[in-house]
């Protein structure tokens, strides 16, 4: 089976409650429809009755069936202001009830006290929106002071499966960031795919081939993760093709037993990992699952805003994996 396929059926045999905030939108609706229908979870959307209903007529959708939630409306929202209180400083009460009737703080907040198993958002809103809102609403997990994504990118033929990171997130990381983005990539690669993470710390040059304070930082991250996890097949600094085709990588790297093999693939900032991936997609043809948000205490996913009702729905099903490896 495929990683789609297989992530089909982790989501059958233990459907979760899954909410969209971003969801006066026909991709939203689809996707809703699609994941109910396939019984891969129970959706929510959450907006206005009359503009969802109003949009499902105009593009011919089943509206009957639909979990609608209205934040500006629901009994739910003075408990989710109380939680705030404490973790958002300088605002009253009625400020912060404001806030969590925003849809992406009521997804957020449905995700933290229990109400909903994953909350995906991105598709209308921004990046730095849908962060603030589940940074504030779920915080980061226990021991983690890092937030990051991780892109899962799947070959054409479906043979190969790569983990790309950070894509979204950070633009410059330190040393310890980037140490945590290839820790939590590496732990969620595995959940996701099942395979054993090879993780290769990205750079221009390889093994000293090359003098640079960004490469020095790549290797000191280097260090650090093998510190913290002894047992996770990590190497670097690495150049992309000594890290993925093995006679460079034994060329280059000869002693390494991840250059060459590498399917988790940490870029040295936000600005090499984005636009790797979009190479991979759009000349490579790459699927591009993600981005998948790394950190926050609960299955909180940001899309693009180019995104397709189909990355909605698979977004769900490879963050069912994601869940079944913190329970």
């Amino acid at each position: 089976m495929t990683l789609i396929e297989r992530c089909q059926v982790s989501a059958k045999g233990a459907p979760g409650w899954v909410v969209f905030p971003d969801a006066v939108d026909e991709r939203a609706i689809r996707a809703a429809i699609a994941i109910q229908e396939a019984g891969f979870g129970y959706p929510w959307l959450l907006g206005d009755f009359a503009e969802i209903k109003a949009l499902c007529q105009k593009s011919n959708l089943s509206f009957d069936k639909l979990n609608i939630i209205d934040p500006q409306a629901s009994p739910w929202c003075e408990e989710f202001a109380h939680r705030l209180e404490g973790k958002v400083r300088n605002k009253s009460f009625d400020e912060l009830l404001t806030m969590v009737q925003d849809p992406l703080w009521f997804g957020a907040s449905m995700l933290a006290t229990g109400r909903c198993d994953f909350c995906i958002a991105g598709n209308l809103s921004s990046t730095a929106d849908v962060l603030r809102a589940g940074l504030r609403v779920l915080g980061l997990t226990p021991g983690n002071k890092t937030l990051s994504s991780l892109m899962i990118m799947i070959s054409p033929n479906g043979e190969e499966i790569y983990g790309f990171s950070d894509c979204g997130v950070i633009p410059v990381p330190t040393t310890e960031q980037l140490a945590d983005i290839a820790l939590t990539s590496a732990y969620n690669f595995a959940a996701i795919t099942g395979e054993d993470p090879s993780v290769a710390m990205l750079s221009f040059s390889t093994k000293g081939s090359a003098k640079h304070e960004v490469v020095t930082k790549v290797m000191e991250a280097t260090e650090l993760v093998r510190a913290r996890d002894s047992s996770l097949k990590v190497d670097g600094e690495l150049q992309f093709d000594a890290a993925i085709v093995p006679s460079v990588g034994a060329k280059k790297a000869p002693n390494s037993d991840v250059a060459g093999r590498a399917n988790v693939l940490i870029f040295p900032s936000l600005e090499a990992g984005n636009i790797g991936y979009k190479i991979a997609q759009r000349l490579g043809g790459y699927e591009a699952i993600g981005p998948l948000i790394q950190g926050l205490n609960g299955q909180m996913h940001d899309l693009s805003r180019g995104c397709s009702w189909q990355d909605m729905v698979q977004v769900l099903l490879i963050s069912t994996k994601m869940k079944a490896s913190t329970n």
